[in-house]
């Protein structure tokens, strides 16, 4: 039987191509995507034809960061439905508020995608503590992607088993209560690991914090790349 191979790369698969945009330091991202976010989120729902500026700088920084494109689309349909359904619960004047609210919540996600797939999650780290965020905020984090990854080892190993019991040639009805089962089981299963791996960590004097091996220093790319984010961002708010 095939055996399938865990990878850990489905949160920050393309993290660590060589483009321009891997190559900058993690606070000079941070900034800069954050900046970038803040004024989608500003712009009137009047000028909604501004935010197609944005998808060209965002286009633009797809091409740098050589993220495929089809992999950033992918992500933004999988969160883009929870959004609409947040949207209709909400009051709109008009489809065009509901609509701009879509276009708004698929830039943020896009650049979102490209920051965690241009920076290592340990450097993001990095950045958000030399930032000023606080300890117990990236402890949080790391753990929280630690537990991801252990989630995806017991999904499929779970799947695996199910699959070797010919769960498939099961009934329509006795298939749904296997599948109905496997939540409770897998979250049972995660903690319980999770809490030996913390156990092992924490007796190896593991204190939370993220490490990076050579980690990089701000220079004058990030410089540059800032100064081009903050003039994007003025000339933008000029046009408004």
């Amino acid at each position: 039987m095939h055996m399938r191979i865990v990878r850990h790369g489905f949160v920050d698969h393309y993290a660590r191509l060589d483009s321009p945009l891997h190559l900058l330091e993690a606070r000079s991202k941070i900034l800069a995507f954050t900046a970038l976010i803040v004024s989608v989120l500003c712009i009137p729902d009047g000028r909604g034809s501004l935010l197609f500026i944005y998808f060209f700088g965002t286009a633009m920084l797809m091409g740098i960061s050589q993220v495929p494109l089809n992999y950033i689309v992918g992500r933004v349909i999988i969160v883009l439905p929870f959004i609409v359904v947040a949207g209709l619960a909400v009051p709109w004047k008009g489809y065009a508020g509901l609509g701009i609210l879509l276009v708004r919540a698929a830039l943020c996600l896009m650049l979102l995608i490209l920051l965690i797939n241009t920076t290592r999650f340990a450097e993001l780290l990095r950045g958000l503590r030399k930032l000023g965020c606080p300890r117990i905020v990236i402890r949080r984090l790391n753990f929280g992607h630690q537990y991801l990854f252990v989630l995806k080892e017991e999904a499929l190993r779970a799947k695996q088993a199910r699959d070797c019991r010919r769960a498939g040639r099961l009934q329509f009805r006795q298939r749904l209560k296997v599948l109905s089962l496997m939540p409770g089981a897998l979250l049972m299963r995660s903690s319980e690991r999770v809490k030996r791996v913390y156990s092992a960590m924490r007796s190896r004097a593991y204190e939370g914090d993220a490490h990076v091996i050579g980690p990089r220093k701000f220079s004058l790319p990030d410089a540059a790349f800032l100064c081009g984010v903050g003039l994007f961002i003025s000339l933008t708010f000029l046009i408004l």
